[in-house]
């Protein structure tokens, strides 16, 4: 089950319930440089950086690879972006895992 924000400009995109728990996720594009290997997100708000209560994940999307990063709020708390490469993802472990979601 998934329910967009209602307010103007609330601090995450969507909320999604899986199984009896609720997450806020916050939606980045992702850009992938020049090399072709190198994706960057931003994960800062128009406020600053995103905090613990704005929302629980990111969901770190690369359109041409068709691929998204289920990332929890801790592995982005405090940076103004993040960045992996493709060959040796770092943030591997989170893409397109929705086990931890649950």
């Amino acid at each position: 089950m998934v329910s967009t924000p209602i307010f103007t400009s609330p601090s995450f995109d969507l909320i999604s319930k899986w199984g009896r728990v609720l997450h806020a996720i916050q939606v980045k594009a992702g850009n992938l440089c020049s090399n072709g290997m190198t994706v960057k997100w931003p994960t800062r708000s128009s406020k600053g950086v995103y905090t613990e209560e704005d929302c629980t994940y990111f969901a770190c999307v690369l359109v041409p690879k068709n691929a998204i990063w289920w990332i929890p709020f801790s592995e982005v708390e405090g940076r103004r972006s993040i960045c992996t490469n493709l060959e040796r993802d770092k943030l591997g472990r989170y893409l397109n895992c929705v086990g931890s979601l649950k």
